[in-house]
């Protein structure tokens, strides 16, 4: 049987027969592939437009956060110290939504704290158009003219500074009569007062700021100004109590621990207001003031290599602040640099314009520094210790008198060998009228 199988297929293998010609062009399906390709290229050129709406999908645009939100992340940024990304958040805040006041408020007390016054009075201007009845808005615009008025001191302006001061006081008078119990209006109330430095205006100052604390006992800023108000009545160990318990409220008020320095710096404890100094610095490492008053200090102890590295920093820092440059420019003195000291005088008698019984230090410093490096620089030298003379209460008096004795002795001299014939008796030359003060430093 399987045999019989075997034979049948063997026979129809033979009989298979091929056809009578090759198969030629392509295949059937191939050729409806093609035309369907080609009907619908056509369509999608004919219509390209509603195509690409069908295929491409429609954008979605990015969420984005509401204004609250950029206030809360401000509100974040600053708990965490991070205040330049806390201002960017709030200017986002307000472009979003400039009709809440508080967004206002908050920005202005962060621009106060970076030492920005000038746009935060800029902002002030803003809100009290949006806010006239608020008194939080009011106690911002007075931080802002103290600030401004600091700034303004600073830079040597001390009419324009006072200025400042005084709107300050009305503006924390705003926001007293908006709000009595506001405690913090009565503190910046008492720094306006106290701040322009005329001892008529201290008693109003020291009811203000012992009225702000009556209220909030565990107000650093009230703390603040009331040790102010000690300070300039004189009463150094009421106003270091009233230094070392806003700290305790507050121990990232870096204004508390400079004041607590100059507080130690009057008592003659200079390891001390180093130490609060650099607590200022770690608390801001930005911070101007905090590298200056380290300069003066380490000038105290002598250190005068240390004094120039902190006083370059402060003026990298601050280059508008006329003491700095002057601090910057005893270091160099200390140090024989009278030219780098010339350089940094010239700054802090520029900015400061005239001297004053307090600068007048500077002005015989940089006089003195022209001596130093040679009598022919006393044409420079003159002017600086006349202006010094003019002050009267200088301690640098009698020393600036010497340096015009010795330049006219000098000019004297140099008339003399041009002119050998004329009689001239240097010790009988007149100097300035001026009755001397204080001995020579």
């Amino acid at each position: 049987m399987i045999v019989g199988f075997f034979d049948s297929l063997t026979a129809m293998i033979i009989e298979r027969t091929p056809p009578r010609y090759p198969r030629r062009g392509p295949s059937c399906l191939l050729v409806i592939f093609v035309l369907f390709g080609i009907i619908v290229g056509g369509f999608v050129i004919q219509n390209a437009d509603e195509v690409r709406d069908t295929i491409i999908p429609t954008a979605t645009p990015e969420p984005t956060r509401s204004a609250t939100e950029y206030a809360m992340l401000a509100t974040l940024s600053k708990n965490d110290g991070e205040y330049v990304e806390a201002i960017e958040y709030y200017d986002e805040a307000i472009r979003l939504d400039a009709t809440k006041p508080q967004f206002y408020i908050d920005l202005i007390e962060l621009l106060v704290r970076t030492g920005q016054p000038e746009r935060a009075l800029t902002e002030a201007e803003e809100v009290t158009e949006l806010a006239p009845d608020n008194d939080q808005v009011w106690m911002a615009i007075a931080a802002a003219y103290i600030v401004n008025g600091d700034r303004l001191r600073d830079i040597g302006d001390i009419n324009g500074a006072n200025l400042q001061f005084a709107q300050a006081v009305q503006a924390a008078d705003a926001a007293i009569d908006l709000n009595p119990n506001n405690a913090t209006a009565l503190a910046y109330k008492a720094g306006g007062l106290v701040f322009q430095e005329n001892p008529e205006l201290y008693e109003q100052a020291r009811i203000a700021a012992d009225e702000a604390i009556f209220l909030e006992p565990s107000n650093p800023i009230a703390r603040y100004y009331m040790a102010e108000v000690f300070t300039l009545q004189g009463f150094y160990d009421a106003a270091r109590e009233q230094y070392q318990l806003g700290i305790q409220a507050d121990w990232s008020f870096v204004d508390l621990h400079i004041g607590l320095a100059y507080n130690f710096f009057a008592d003659s404890r200079v390891p001390e207001a180093i130490l609060s100094f650099k607590e200022a610095i770690e608390i801001d490492p930005d911070n101007a003031a905090a590298y200056d008053g380290l300069a003066h200090m380490y000038l105290q102890l002598g250190q005068d290599v240390q004094a120039e590295e902190n006083a370059l920093k402060s003026v990298e820092l601050n280059p508008n602040v006329a003491r700095a440059h002057g601090r910057l420019g005893e270091a160099y003195f200390r140090q024989n640099k009278y030219t780098l000291a010339i350089e940094e005088f010239g700054k802090a008698v520029a900015l400061y314009g005239q001297p004053t019984p307090i600068n007048a230090r500077f002005f015989y410093l940089m006089g003195e520094a022209y001596l130093r490096e040679g009598t022919q620089f006393c044409p420079d030298a003159v002017p600086l210790f006349e202006q010094v003379v003019s002050v009267g209460a200088s301690v640098y008096e009698e020393s600036a008198l010497e340096g015009l004795v010795e330049c006219r002795r000098v000019s004297l001299e140099t008339l003399a060998e041009s002119a050998p014939e004329t009689d001239l008796d240097l010790e009988t030359t007149p100097v300035p009228d001026a009755t001397p003060t204080a001995a020579s430093p």
